[in-house]
C-alpha cells in the first residue's frame, strides 16, 4: 500500500466529527419495526398516489453529485413511517459495466467494528468478561506486541476509542497490500507512542479492534470471522454479509483507487481479508435489517444496547458512531465504513423508525481518505438531513 493512504485515521476525527454536534438526552427507547423483506433492484419509491417524501430530493441530489464527481456506483435505501425509498445507479464494474442493483455486495469497512463490538458483547452477557476488565488478564502478551500503555487498557477504551492506541495505519512502514494478521497490526502500532491518557479522550484507532478480535478468538476458539458470522450473520439469516477473504462474491461491486495514472481494482484486495476493522462485506439492505435487529434487541439484551450507546454526550459508544436527531432530540446509530475506493454508511434512530443504508464506489483517486474524510463527513450530512426530513 502505498504511503499516501497510510494515514487513513488521523487526528482530523475529534474536530471534523465534533462538526456534528450531538444532543445529550439518549432516553425513551421503544423498539424498533420487525426488518422487512429487501426490496427489488431498482430506483424506487414506494409512495405512487402522493408526492414522494420531502427526503427523496436529498438522497437524490447526494446520489447525483456522487455520480457527477466520477463514483461508479451509489446505492441507497431509506426506511421511514412517512415512506421508503431506494435507489440503486452506476455500473457494477468499468469492465463489464453492468448496471448496480440494490442488492450487490460492496465492502463495508470500519462497520466491521459494530460486528465484533456484538461479539464483544455478548461475552460480557454471558459472563466471560466484565467491560471495565483490563485487556491484559486475558492477553498476557499484549504489552510485548505493543509499547507499555500508559496505564491499564480496559475493554470498554478499546470498544469506544479512549485507549490512547496508535492507529496501526498511521506507521511510517510501508506497510504493503497484503493480508495481515491481528498480531502484525498491533505491532506496527507499537513502533508508535500513545496518547496521553490521564483523561481518556476519544481517539479513533483501528487497532484498538485488533486487541479485541485476540480477545474474542482466544474465548470463543474461532477465528473472528466465523465468530462474526455465528453473533451477527446467522441469526437474521443474512445471505450476502460475510467476511472478505474467502470465496469472492458474485455480485460484488467494484472499487478503485488511482496510482500513477492507473487504475487499480481494489475488490480483492488481500489487506482487508479476515480484518476486525475493515473486512466484512454487505449490501445496502442488509446493513438496515442488521442495525434495525441490532436496535431491536434482537441480537443482544435491552442493557447490552444501552451500554454500546454510551458514554452519553460523545460522538462515539461502544462500536457505534452517534449523530444528532433533531426530530427526537435524541441520537441516530450506526457507523461509517471507508475502505479504498469505498465507502457506505448505515444509521437508525432510537426507536427504528428511521434509518437510512448507503453504499459508493468513490470516484477513483489518490487522494487520501478515511472515517473523517470530506467525502465521508459529506455522506453522514446527507444521511442525517434526509432522516431529520422523515420525522
Amino acid at each position: 500500500m502505498r504511503a499516501v493512504f497510510r494515514g487513513l485515521i488521523s487526528s482530523r476525527v475529534a474536530a471534523a466529527m465534533a462538526a456534528v454536534a450531538l444532543m445529550p438526552s439518549l432516553g425513551g427507547c421503544t423498539s424498533a419495526p420487525d426488518p422487512t423483506d429487501q426490496q427489488p433492484p431498482t430506483v424506487q419509491s414506494t409512495s405512487t398516489a402522493r408526492p414522494a417524501p420531502a427526503f427523496v430530493a436529498v438522497l437524490k441530489r447526494y446520489s447525483a453529485d456522487q455520480l457527477a464527481g466520477g463514483a461508479t456506483a451509489v446505492i441507497i435505501q431509506m426506511k421511514s413511517r412517512v415512506g421508503e425509498w431506494s435507489s440503486a445507479e452506476g455500473v457494477r464494474s468499468l469492465e463489464g459495466k453492468e448496471p448496480v442493483q440494490l442488492t450487490d455486495q460492496t465492502h463495508i469497512g470500519d462497520i466491521t467494528m459494530t460486528m465484533v463490538a456484538v461479539s464483544v458483547m455478548k461475552l460480557v452477557e454471558e459472563g466471560k468478561i466484565e467491560l471495565d476488565d483490563p485487556i491484559t488478564e486475558y492477553l498476557p502478551n499484549f504489552e510485548s506486541l505493543i509499547k507499555p500503555p500508559p496505564g491499564n487498557v480496559s475493554i470498554r477504551s478499546l470498544l469506544s476509542h479512549r485507549s490512547g492506541m496508535p492507529h496501526y495505519w498511521d506507521t511510517p512502514i510501508d506497510i504493503g497490500n497484503r493480508r495481515f494478521s491481528h498480531e502484525e497490526r498491533l505491532r506496527f502500532a507499537g513502533a508508535m507512542r500513545w496518547r496521553q491518557r490521564q483523561i481518556p479522550r476519544y481517539n479513533y484507532s483501528n487497532t484498538n479492534y485488533s486487541a479485541l478480535a485476540l480477545l474474542v478468538e482466544k474465548l470463543r476458539g474461532k477465528d473472528i470471522g466465523a465468530v462474526i458470522h455465528a453473533d451477527n450473520v446467522e441469526p437474521l439469516g443474512l445471505k450476502d454479509t460475510l467476511m472478505s477473504g474467502g470465496n469472492p462474491p458474485q455480485r460484488m461491486v467494484h472499487g478503485y483507487t488511482e496510482e500513477n495514472g492507473e487504475v487499480l481494482d481494489n475488490t480483492l484486495a488481500p489487506f482487508h481479508a479476515g480484518s476486525p476493522d475493515t473486512g466484512m462485506i454487505s449490501t445496502v439492505p442488509e446493513l438496515n435489517t442488521y442495525f434495525a435487529a441490532l436496535q431491536k434487541g434482537a441480537l443482544l439484551t435491552r442493557q447490552s444496547v444501552e451500554d454500546m450507546h454510551h458514554p452519553k454526550y460523545e460522538e462515539f459508544g461502544l462500536g457505534v458512531v452517534r449523530r444528532y436527531d433533531e426530530c427526537s432530540n435524541n441520537a441516530y446509530f450506526g457507523h461509517i465504513g471507508v475502505v479504498r475506493g469505498y465507502a457506505a454508511l448505515a444509521l437508525i434512530s432510537v426507536d427504528g423508525s428511521r434509518q437510512v443504508a448507503m453504499a459508493v464506489a468513490r470516484a477513483p483517486s489518490e487522494d487520501l481518505v478515511g472515517f473523517d474524510d470530506p467525502q465521508s463527513l459529506e455522506m453522514s450530512k446527507a444521511a442525517v438531513e434526509a432522516l431529520n426530513m422523515a420525522c
